[in-house]
């Protein structure tokens, strides 16, 4: 989860770079800047922090780590459908590359918490009242 997590940083940090000029080519930022769409950005920054929730529920050792990494998942998957028609974005980095990663990436954290979810690794947890 904590690759997922870094991935999603990364990616997340080139967003950011190009919206604040930070990018050696500031023609090619602000292009790609202007050919993301408000619903690919919320699917995208959503993914972002879900994973980040995901990352904090499996640290919990919560059952909701899978529902909510499943929730992600489908956020990117659809995020990555609105990307494919980037032309701009598809010619600046390997895209089949990045998403075959991804995409695997995600098939294996799924399946770890799968498994983790019904051998009871995660579960629910009794509340226990803080000594002091």
């Amino acid at each position: 989860m904590t690759i997922q997590v870094l991935y999603g940083l990364f990616w997340a940090g080139h967003d950011v770079s190009a919206r604040l000029g930070l990018w050696p080519d500031a023609e090619q930022a602000a292009d790609f800047v202007r050919s993301l769409g408000l619903i690919q950005e919320i699917l995208f920054f959503s993914h972002v922090v879900m994973n980040g929730v995901t990352l904090v529920l499996v640290l919990l050792r919560w059952r909701l780590a899978l529902p909510v990494f499943i929730l992600s998942f489908m956020l990117d998957r659809g995020e990555w459908i609105l990307m494919s028609g980037n032309t701009l974005f598809s010619n600046m980095v390997a895209v089949d590359a990045w998403a075959l990663f991804s995409f695997t990436l995600q098939g294996a954290i799924f399946a770890l918490l799968l498994i983790l979810s019904f051998d009871g690794s995660l579960g629910p947890r009794p509340v226990r009242p803080v000594r002091i």
